[in-house]
């Protein structure tokens, strides 16, 4: 499993690699964007997802998160062919390290300093 680039701040200075991200004013709008399969997550989305939300629970300058998924989805899971079927060949340990890396997504996202609302 890959990890996204290290998020910098300001995060209106953060150029996102597997989602789009915007900031206007002191709301952070994070889009999922592959609206040809759902908008579906991927290693490298879910490892960027946390590090953006741990980012903006530090970013003094974000006072609210939106996140939405484009084109009139919002997200349809784990891609079946980049995590799924990888997930059914992984080890013990790799499963493990999935598991924690989703887990770590939902403590960022469940961060209460700054409100998160689905924007579909």
């Amino acid at each position: 499993m890959t990890s996204a680039n290290p998020v910098t701040l300001p995060l209106s200075g953060y150029a996102a690699q597997h989602v789009h991200l915007a900031v206007a004013g002191a709301i952070v709008t994070i889009t999922l964007n592959r609206p040809e399969r759902k908008n579906p997550l991927t290693f490298e989305s879910y490892a960027e997802l946390a590090n953006i939300f741990r980012a903006a629970a530090r970013d003094k300058s974000i006072n609210a998160i939106v996140v939405t998924g484009a084109g009139g989805n919002f997200c349809s899971g784990g891609d079946v062919f980049e995590i799924i079927k990888p997930l059914t060949e992984m080890d013990t340990t790799g499963l493990l390290d999935f598991t924690g890396m989703t887990g770590e997504l939902v403590k960022a996202f469940a961060d209460k300093r700054k409100p998160v609302f689905e924007g579909n």
